[in-house]
Protein backbone atom coordinates (compact mmCIF):
# COMPACT_ATOMS: atom_id res chain seq x y z
CA UNK A 1 0.00 0.00 0.00
CA UNK A 2 1.44 3.42 -0.77
CA UNK A 3 -1.12 5.66 -0.52
CA UNK A 4 -3.87 7.26 1.85
CA UNK A 5 -5.28 4.36 2.46
CA UNK A 6 -2.87 2.54 4.02
CA UNK A 7 -2.21 5.23 6.68
CA UNK A 8 -6.31 5.21 7.45
CA UNK A 9 -6.58 1.56 7.28
CA UNK A 10 -3.25 1.33 9.88
CA UNK A 11 -4.44 4.47 11.68
CA UNK A 12 -8.11 2.64 12.27
CA UNK A 13 -6.63 -0.18 13.48
CA UNK A 14 -4.27 1.53 16.04
CA UNK A 15 -7.18 3.75 17.36
CA UNK A 16 -9.20 0.69 17.88
CA UNK A 17 -6.08 -0.42 19.67
CA UNK A 18 -6.14 3.21 21.56
CA UNK A 19 -9.79 2.48 22.76
CA UNK A 20 -9.24 -0.83 24.03
CA UNK A 21 -6.23 0.62 26.05
CA UNK A 22 -8.46 3.69 27.01
CA UNK A 23 -11.27 1.60 27.80
CA UNK A 24 -8.85 -0.94 29.96
CA UNK A 25 -7.38 2.15 31.63
CA UNK A 26 -10.84 3.60 33.00
CA UNK A 27 -11.78 0.06 34.30
CA UNK A 28 -9.07 -0.63 36.28
CA UNK A 29 -8.10 2.76 37.29
CA UNK A 30 -11.22 5.28 36.70
CA UNK A 31 -10.89 8.59 36.96
CA UNK A 32 -8.07 8.67 39.37
CA UNK A 33 -5.37 10.22 40.56
CA UNK A 34 -2.94 7.67 39.71
CA UNK A 35 -4.09 7.73 35.70
CA UNK A 36 -3.94 11.69 36.21
CA UNK A 37 -0.06 11.15 37.16
CA UNK A 38 0.52 8.53 34.50
CA UNK A 39 -1.20 11.13 31.75
CA UNK A 40 0.35 14.19 33.11
CA UNK A 41 4.25 12.48 33.09
CA UNK A 42 3.61 12.49 29.47
CA UNK A 43 3.54 16.18 28.53
CA UNK A 44 7.29 17.15 28.79
CA UNK A 45 8.82 13.89 27.57
CA UNK A 46 6.41 14.82 24.20
CA UNK A 47 7.44 18.21 24.71
CA UNK A 48 11.56 17.25 24.06
CA UNK A 49 10.42 15.00 21.52
CA UNK A 50 8.27 17.31 19.41
CA UNK A 51 10.62 20.07 19.67
CA UNK A 52 13.13 17.35 17.98
CA UNK A 53 11.62 15.08 15.72
CA UNK A 54 8.11 14.94 15.47
CA UNK A 55 7.17 17.40 13.97
CA UNK A 56 10.40 20.42 13.57
CA UNK A 57 12.59 17.84 12.22
CA UNK A 58 10.37 16.37 9.56
CA UNK A 59 9.57 19.70 8.19
CA UNK A 60 13.63 20.53 7.34
CA UNK A 61 14.15 16.51 7.08
CA UNK A 62 11.58 15.14 4.51
CA UNK A 63 12.36 17.94 1.42
CA UNK A 64 16.21 17.56 2.39
CA UNK A 65 16.14 14.00 2.43
CA UNK A 66 13.58 13.78 -0.51
CA UNK A 67 16.48 15.93 -2.60
CA UNK A 68 19.62 13.89 -1.68
CA UNK A 69 18.03 10.23 -2.15
CA UNK A 70 16.91 11.12 -5.62
CA UNK A 71 20.80 12.29 -6.72
CA UNK A 72 22.61 10.23 -4.33
CA UNK A 73 21.37 7.47 -2.32
CA UNK A 74 24.54 7.39 0.00
CA UNK A 75 24.50 11.04 0.69
CA UNK A 76 20.77 9.96 2.13
CA UNK A 77 21.96 7.87 4.39
CA UNK A 78 24.85 9.54 5.96
CA UNK A 79 22.50 12.90 6.40
CA UNK A 80 20.40 10.18 7.98
CA UNK A 81 23.30 9.38 10.38
CA UNK A 82 24.36 13.04 10.40
CA UNK A 83 20.48 14.19 11.90
CA UNK A 84 20.20 11.22 14.57
CA UNK A 85 23.64 12.24 15.81
CA UNK A 86 23.28 15.10 17.00
CA UNK A 87 19.27 15.04 18.19
CA UNK A 88 20.19 12.57 20.16
CA UNK A 89 23.03 14.55 21.46
CA UNK A 90 20.61 17.54 21.90
CA UNK A 91 17.95 15.11 23.78
CA UNK A 92 20.87 13.87 25.97
CA UNK A 93 21.58 17.18 27.80
CA UNK A 94 17.76 18.68 28.00
CA UNK A 95 17.09 15.09 29.66
CA UNK A 96 19.36 15.03 31.84
CA UNK A 97 19.04 18.37 32.85
CA UNK A 98 15.26 18.33 33.62
CA UNK A 99 15.80 15.10 35.42
CA UNK A 100 17.92 16.58 37.70
CA UNK A 101 15.70 19.77 38.28
CA UNK A 102 12.17 18.25 38.13
CA UNK A 103 12.10 18.63 42.41
CA UNK A 104 12.18 22.10 41.52
CA UNK A 105 9.98 22.61 38.64
CA UNK A 106 6.76 20.40 40.46
CA UNK A 107 5.23 22.67 41.89
CA UNK A 108 4.62 24.75 38.86
CA UNK A 109 4.04 22.00 36.45
CA UNK A 110 1.31 20.43 38.32
CA UNK A 111 0.35 22.61 41.07
CA UNK A 112 -2.99 21.05 41.65
CA UNK A 113 -1.31 18.06 42.88
CA UNK A 114 -0.87 17.16 46.55
CA UNK A 115 2.58 15.83 47.92
CA UNK A 116 2.27 12.54 47.66
CA UNK A 117 1.29 12.52 43.80
CA UNK A 118 4.20 15.11 43.25
CA UNK A 119 6.35 12.62 44.65
CA UNK A 120 5.36 9.78 42.64
CA UNK A 121 5.03 12.49 39.01
CA UNK A 122 8.50 12.96 39.55
CA UNK A 123 9.60 9.35 39.55
CA UNK A 124 7.73 8.27 36.34
CA UNK A 125 8.32 11.05 34.73
CA UNK A 126 11.99 10.52 34.88
CA UNK A 127 11.62 6.91 33.89
CA UNK A 128 9.12 8.07 30.76
CA UNK A 129 12.11 10.05 29.53
CA UNK A 130 13.52 7.51 28.18
CA UNK A 131 10.92 7.29 25.46
CA UNK A 132 11.99 10.23 23.09
CA UNK A 133 14.83 8.50 22.60
CA UNK A 134 13.44 5.65 21.00
CA UNK A 135 10.94 7.69 19.44
CA UNK A 136 13.42 9.65 18.08
CA UNK A 137 15.62 7.18 16.10
CA UNK A 138 11.36 5.34 15.28
CA UNK A 139 10.16 8.77 13.75
CA UNK A 140 13.58 9.85 11.60
CA UNK A 141 12.72 6.53 10.16
CA UNK A 142 9.34 7.65 9.59
CA UNK A 143 10.38 10.60 7.74
CA UNK A 144 12.29 7.90 5.34
CA UNK A 145 9.72 5.98 4.90
CA UNK A 146 7.05 8.85 3.81
CA UNK A 147 9.74 10.29 1.54
CA UNK A 148 10.23 6.31 -0.18
CA UNK A 149 5.88 5.73 0.08
CA UNK A 150 6.28 2.77 2.20
CA UNK A 151 3.16 3.85 4.44
CA UNK A 152 1.89 0.45 5.76
CA UNK A 153 5.34 0.38 7.74
CA UNK A 154 4.96 3.78 8.60
CA UNK A 155 1.59 3.44 9.79
CA UNK A 156 1.92 -0.37 11.61
CA UNK A 157 4.20 1.61 14.56
CA UNK A 158 1.38 3.57 16.05
CA UNK A 159 -0.51 -0.37 16.46
CA UNK A 160 2.54 -1.89 18.32
CA UNK A 161 3.00 1.27 20.22
CA UNK A 162 -1.11 0.71 21.82
CA UNK A 163 -0.17 -3.23 22.16
CA UNK A 164 2.59 -2.44 24.47
CA UNK A 165 0.89 -0.15 26.70
CA UNK A 166 -2.02 -2.72 26.69
CA UNK A 167 0.83 -5.51 27.98
CA UNK A 168 2.01 -3.11 30.27
CA UNK A 169 -1.26 -2.55 32.12
CA UNK A 170 -2.41 -6.66 32.13
CA UNK A 171 1.56 -7.87 32.84
CA UNK A 172 3.48 -5.27 34.43
CA UNK A 173 0.91 -2.58 36.50
CA UNK A 174 -0.48 -5.38 38.69
CA UNK A 175 2.90 -5.57 40.25
CA UNK A 176 4.35 -2.20 39.99
CA UNK A 177 1.45 0.03 39.57
CA UNK A 178 2.11 3.21 37.40
CA UNK A 179 5.60 2.53 37.00
CA UNK A 180 3.77 -0.92 35.37
CA UNK A 181 2.40 1.64 32.91
CA UNK A 182 5.81 3.10 32.22
CA UNK A 183 7.06 0.25 31.61
CA UNK A 184 4.53 -0.88 29.01
CA UNK A 185 4.68 2.49 27.91
CA UNK A 186 8.59 2.19 26.63
CA UNK A 187 7.56 -1.56 25.46
CA UNK A 188 5.72 0.32 22.97
CA UNK A 189 7.95 2.54 21.84
CA UNK A 190 10.62 -0.19 21.43
CA UNK A 191 7.52 -1.91 19.36
CA UNK A 192 7.10 1.38 17.60
CA UNK A 193 11.03 1.16 16.22
CA UNK A 194 11.33 -2.66 15.71
CA UNK A 195 8.71 -2.89 12.83
CA UNK A 196 10.29 0.23 10.89
CA UNK A 197 13.85 -1.52 11.04
CA UNK A 198 13.40 -4.14 8.04
CA UNK A 199 12.48 -1.47 5.35
CA UNK A 200 14.94 1.27 6.67
CA UNK A 201 18.34 -1.62 6.73
CA UNK A 202 16.72 -2.58 2.94
CA UNK A 203 16.92 0.90 1.81
CA UNK A 204 20.63 0.60 2.71
CA UNK A 205 20.70 2.20 6.31
CA UNK A 206 23.00 1.54 8.64
CA UNK A 207 24.22 3.31 11.73
CA UNK A 208 26.99 5.53 12.36
CA UNK A 209 28.18 8.40 14.87
CA UNK A 210 29.11 11.28 12.73
CA UNK A 211 30.00 14.49 13.79
CA UNK A 212 30.62 16.60 10.72
CA UNK A 213 28.53 20.07 10.70
CA UNK A 214 28.11 20.20 6.84
CA UNK A 215 26.16 22.57 4.44
CA UNK A 216 23.45 20.46 4.76
CA UNK A 217 23.20 19.80 8.68
CA UNK A 218 23.74 23.46 8.61
CA UNK A 219 20.42 23.98 6.64
CA UNK A 220 18.39 21.68 7.88
CA UNK A 221 19.11 23.32 11.58
CA UNK A 222 17.89 27.30 10.19
CA UNK A 223 14.68 25.42 8.80
CA UNK A 224 13.97 23.39 12.00
CA UNK A 225 14.55 26.63 14.62
CA UNK A 226 11.31 28.73 13.50
CA UNK A 227 9.41 25.40 13.49
CA UNK A 228 11.10 24.24 16.92
CA UNK A 229 9.54 27.05 18.52
CA UNK A 230 5.67 26.53 16.56
CA UNK A 231 6.03 22.59 18.58
CA UNK A 232 7.50 24.04 21.35
CA UNK A 233 4.85 26.43 21.97
CA UNK A 234 2.28 23.50 20.75
CA UNK A 235 3.67 21.23 23.41
CA UNK A 236 3.16 23.96 25.69
CA UNK A 237 -0.14 24.57 25.35
CA UNK A 238 -0.33 20.99 25.98
CA UNK A 239 1.06 21.26 29.44
CA UNK A 240 -0.88 24.36 30.16
CA UNK A 241 -4.16 22.57 29.82
CA UNK A 242 -2.69 19.43 32.17
CA UNK A 243 -1.57 22.29 34.56
CA UNK A 244 -5.32 23.84 34.47
CA UNK A 245 -7.05 20.73 34.77
CA UNK A 246 -4.65 19.52 37.52
CA UNK A 247 -6.34 22.47 39.62
CA UNK A 248 -9.87 21.05 39.12
CA UNK A 249 -9.56 17.89 41.36
CA UNK A 250 -8.83 14.63 41.12
CA UNK A 251 -9.73 13.17 37.71
CA UNK A 252 -10.02 15.81 36.10
CA UNK A 253 -6.78 15.34 33.90
CA UNK A 254 -7.79 11.95 33.40
CA UNK A 255 -11.42 13.13 31.96
CA UNK A 256 -9.53 15.76 29.75
CA UNK A 257 -7.29 13.23 28.53
CA UNK A 258 -9.64 10.95 27.24
CA UNK A 259 -12.13 13.31 25.80
CA UNK A 260 -8.91 14.80 23.66
CA UNK A 261 -8.33 10.80 22.74
CA UNK A 262 -11.58 11.03 21.13
CA UNK A 263 -11.37 14.17 19.49
CA UNK A 264 -8.11 13.25 18.06
CA UNK A 265 -9.53 10.50 16.18
CA UNK A 266 -11.35 12.00 12.92
CA UNK A 267 -8.29 14.57 13.07
CA UNK A 268 -5.16 11.64 12.42
CA UNK A 269 -7.67 8.94 10.34
CA UNK A 270 -8.70 11.84 8.51
CA UNK A 271 -6.38 15.42 8.62
CA UNK A 272 -2.80 13.80 9.72
CA UNK A 273 -3.42 10.96 6.93
CA UNK A 274 -4.60 12.84 4.24
CA UNK A 275 -1.84 15.71 4.85
CA UNK A 276 0.75 13.45 5.54
CA UNK A 277 0.05 11.46 2.05
CA UNK A 278 -0.39 14.82 0.86
CA UNK A 279 3.30 16.04 2.04
CA UNK A 280 5.30 14.23 -0.05
CA UNK A 281 3.57 14.50 -3.15
CA UNK A 282 3.48 18.90 -2.40
CA UNK A 283 7.51 18.72 -1.66
CA UNK A 284 7.85 16.94 -5.11
CA UNK A 285 5.57 19.00 -6.61
CA UNK A 286 7.26 22.70 -5.55
CA UNK A 287 11.02 21.16 -6.37
CA UNK A 288 9.48 21.50 -9.97
CA UNK A 289 8.43 24.91 -9.42
CA UNK A 290 5.02 23.68 -10.98
CA UNK A 291 2.72 26.29 -8.39
CA UNK A 292 -0.29 25.20 -10.29
CA UNK A 293 -0.26 21.64 -9.64
CA UNK A 294 0.44 22.92 -6.03
CA UNK A 295 -2.63 24.71 -5.52
CA UNK A 296 -4.71 21.48 -7.59
CA UNK A 297 -3.82 19.25 -4.91
CA UNK A 298 -3.97 21.45 -1.78
CA UNK A 299 -7.30 22.31 -3.04
CA UNK A 300 -8.28 18.94 -3.60
CA UNK A 301 -6.78 17.87 -0.14
CA UNK A 302 -8.92 20.76 1.25
CA UNK A 303 -12.08 19.72 0.09
CA UNK A 304 -11.48 16.26 1.26
CA UNK A 305 -10.58 17.24 4.49
CA UNK A 306 -12.69 19.47 5.30
CA UNK A 307 -15.66 17.62 4.27
CA UNK A 308 -14.94 14.45 5.86
CA UNK A 309 -13.89 16.06 9.14
CA UNK A 310 -16.66 18.34 9.39
CA UNK A 311 -19.43 15.71 8.92
CA UNK A 312 -17.28 13.09 11.43
CA UNK A 313 -17.15 16.05 13.98
CA UNK A 314 -21.37 16.25 13.84
CA UNK A 315 -21.50 12.46 14.19
CA UNK A 316 -19.17 12.30 17.44
CA UNK A 317 -20.98 14.95 18.85
CA UNK A 318 -24.62 13.13 18.72
CA UNK A 319 -23.14 10.18 19.79
CA UNK A 320 -20.60 11.03 22.38
CA UNK A 321 -22.92 10.23 25.16
CA UNK A 322 -23.71 6.57 23.99
CA UNK A 323 -20.01 5.93 22.31
CA UNK A 324 -18.02 7.24 26.04
CA UNK A 325 -20.68 5.06 28.33
CA UNK A 326 -19.55 2.11 25.89
CA UNK A 327 -16.20 2.52 25.32
CA UNK A 328 -14.79 3.63 28.60
CA UNK A 329 -18.00 3.31 31.14
CA UNK A 330 -17.82 0.28 33.55
CA UNK A 331 -15.49 -0.74 36.25
CA UNK A 332 -14.24 2.18 38.54
CA UNK A 333 -15.44 4.88 35.96
CA UNK A 334 -18.74 5.88 36.94
CA UNK A 335 -21.80 7.40 35.25
CA UNK A 336 -20.59 10.84 36.79
CA UNK A 337 -16.89 10.47 34.88
CA UNK A 338 -18.97 9.38 31.87
CA UNK A 339 -21.04 12.14 31.80
CA UNK A 340 -18.11 14.31 32.39
CA UNK A 341 -16.51 13.04 29.84
CA UNK A 342 -18.80 13.05 27.18
CA UNK A 343 -19.79 16.57 27.93
CA UNK A 344 -16.28 17.80 27.24
CA UNK A 345 -15.99 16.29 24.22
CA UNK A 346 -19.20 17.30 22.80
CA UNK A 347 -17.22 20.82 23.02
CA UNK A 348 -14.25 19.52 21.73
CA UNK A 349 -15.48 18.48 18.10
CA UNK A 350 -15.71 21.91 17.32
CA UNK A 351 -12.13 22.15 16.33
CA UNK A 352 -11.86 19.52 14.53
CA UNK A 353 -12.01 20.36 10.98
CA UNK A 354 -10.22 23.60 11.97
CA UNK A 355 -7.32 21.33 13.64
CA UNK A 356 -7.42 18.85 11.00
CA UNK A 357 -6.58 21.62 8.33
CA UNK A 358 -4.01 23.33 10.07
CA UNK A 359 -1.62 19.91 9.45
CA UNK A 360 -2.51 20.32 5.34
CA UNK A 361 -2.08 24.26 5.48
CA UNK A 362 1.02 23.78 7.67
CA UNK A 363 2.73 20.36 5.47
CA UNK A 364 2.01 23.12 2.21
CA UNK A 365 4.29 25.47 3.75
CA UNK A 366 6.92 22.99 4.52
CA UNK A 367 7.09 21.96 1.09
CA UNK A 368 7.79 25.40 0.02
CA UNK A 369 10.24 25.41 1.87
CA UNK A 370 8.84 28.20 4.37
CA UNK A 371 8.56 27.34 8.16
CA UNK A 372 8.84 30.83 9.81
CA UNK A 373 5.31 31.61 8.27
CA UNK A 374 3.48 29.05 10.15
CA UNK A 375 5.48 28.96 13.17
CA UNK A 376 4.52 32.35 13.59
CA UNK A 377 1.20 32.03 13.07
CA UNK A 378 0.93 29.19 15.60
CA UNK A 379 2.68 30.65 18.17
CA UNK A 380 0.15 33.76 18.33
CA UNK A 381 -3.18 31.47 17.91
CA UNK A 382 -1.86 29.24 20.97
CA UNK A 383 -1.27 31.73 22.90
CA UNK A 384 -4.76 33.24 22.27
CA UNK A 385 -6.02 29.76 23.10
CA UNK A 386 -3.82 29.39 26.36
CA UNK A 387 -5.22 32.76 26.89
CA UNK A 388 -8.68 32.32 26.92
CA UNK A 389 -8.63 29.07 28.79
CA UNK A 390 -7.08 30.66 31.79
CA UNK A 391 -9.77 33.09 31.26
CA UNK A 392 -12.43 31.23 31.31
CA UNK A 393 -11.28 28.39 34.12
CA UNK A 394 -12.90 30.18 36.63
CA UNK A 395 -16.31 30.65 34.96
CA UNK A 396 -16.89 26.99 32.70
CA UNK A 397 -14.64 24.85 34.71
CA UNK A 398 -12.78 22.36 32.27
CA UNK A 399 -14.85 23.47 29.42
CA UNK A 400 -12.89 26.38 29.33
CA UNK A 401 -10.01 23.91 27.62
CA UNK A 402 -12.20 22.97 24.43
CA UNK A 403 -13.46 26.54 23.84
CA UNK A 404 -9.82 27.78 23.82
CA UNK A 405 -8.26 25.48 21.88
CA UNK A 406 -11.11 25.20 19.17
CA UNK A 407 -10.92 28.98 19.34
CA UNK A 408 -6.79 29.09 18.73
CA UNK A 409 -7.49 26.66 15.49
CA UNK A 410 -9.95 28.49 13.98
CA UNK A 411 -7.94 31.55 13.27
CA UNK A 412 -4.28 29.57 13.16
CA UNK A 413 -6.85 27.73 9.90
CA UNK A 414 -8.06 31.30 8.39
CA UNK A 415 -4.08 32.97 8.80
CA UNK A 416 -2.77 29.80 7.26
CA UNK A 417 -5.12 29.73 4.04
CA UNK A 418 -4.05 33.87 3.84
CA UNK A 419 -0.10 32.82 4.10
CA UNK A 420 -0.10 29.73 1.75
CA UNK A 421 -1.82 31.64 -0.60
CA UNK A 422 0.59 34.72 -0.80
CA UNK A 423 3.64 32.27 -0.40
CA UNK A 424 2.75 30.49 -3.63
CA UNK A 425 1.78 34.08 -5.17
CA UNK A 426 5.48 35.01 -4.45
CA UNK A 427 7.03 31.58 -5.79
Amino acid sequence: MHTAVALTLTSTVSYALGLLRDKIFAYQFGASSELDIYNAAFVIPDLFLALLVTGALSAAFVPIFSRLAHHDKQRSILYTNQILTFCLMLLMVFAGVFALILPQLVDFLVPGFDPAQKLEYIRVTRLMLISPFIFTVSNTFGNILVTTKDFLWYGLSPILYNLGIIIGIFFFAPHYGVIGLVMGTILGALFHLAIRLPSIVRYGYRPRLILTFDAELRKTLLRMAPNMVQIGVWQLSLWWFVRLASQLGDGSVTIYSFARNFQSLPVSLIGIATALAAFGELSRIAAREDFEGFKKVVKEKSLIIVGYTTLAAIALAIVSRPLVAILLGGGKFDAAAVAATAALLTVYTLAIPFESMVHLLARAHYALHNTLRPALIQISTIALAMGLSWYFLDEIGLYAIPVGFASGLVLQSALLTGSLVQVVRKS
